[in-house]
């Protein structure tokens, strides 16, 4: 949403019990503990988690959008025929994301905004000291360095600010992103 202009961190949604219908069906987003809070920005509400107003931003966003980033951003596990609602604003996927696939989207977002593929190694060297197998490693630019500088801040909320649902993970002295969530599976 911040790459296509549609949202800023400032953006105000109603965090609001919601139903969003979709031909015949109905998707009803819940917050954990379902807590609502209200006109929120963005940063508010990734900072105490709630789902709602990403669900909306999915809405204008569109899936399908949403889902060419995810693919540039390595994400291999999409389905054509599950994945196709709003749940996905929320990491409602029919097969999930594997934790290296997660890791290397994020990624991206450290990187500035430049996806690289996960690598287990980075050469293998002889005896000798000479480069024996060194593997390619695919990157491609998937937001702006200014997308990924404000998501970067917007995530370093989670962990600095009062009621973030990350606090815990703060490290003196050191910037710290972080998104946390729940899932039933």
């Amino acid at each position: 949403g911040l790459e296509e202009g549609i949202i800023t961190a400032a953006t105000v949604y109603n965090d609001v019990q919601a139903e969003f219908k979709s031909g015949t069906d109905t998707y009803k987003p819940k917050n954990d503990g379902y807590k609502y809070y209200g006109k929120r920005s963005l940063r508010q509400a990734v900072t105490t988690s709630q789902n709602v107003p990403f669900v909306k931003v999915m809405a204008e966003l569109t899936v399908p959008k949403a889902k060419e980033y995810l693919t540039k951003m390595g994400i291999t596990t999409l389905s054509e025929t599950n994945d196709v609602g709003l749940s996905l604003a929320i990491g409602g996927l029919h097969n999930g994301i594997s934790p290296l696939e997660m890791a290397g989207a994020y990624a991206a977002v450290a990187n500035n905004g430049v996806y690289r593929e996960p690598l287990f190694y980075t050469k293998v060297i002889d005896k000798d000291g000479n480069v024996v197998v060194e593997p390619e490693q695919k990157t491609e630019t998937v937001c702006s360095e200014q997308t990924a500088y404000v998501v970067k801040n917007m995530l370093t909320s989670v962990v600095k600010d009062s009621g973030g649902t990350a606090s815990y993970c703060s490290i003196s002295g050191m910037d710290v992103a972080a998104k946390t969530g729940t899932t039933n599976d």
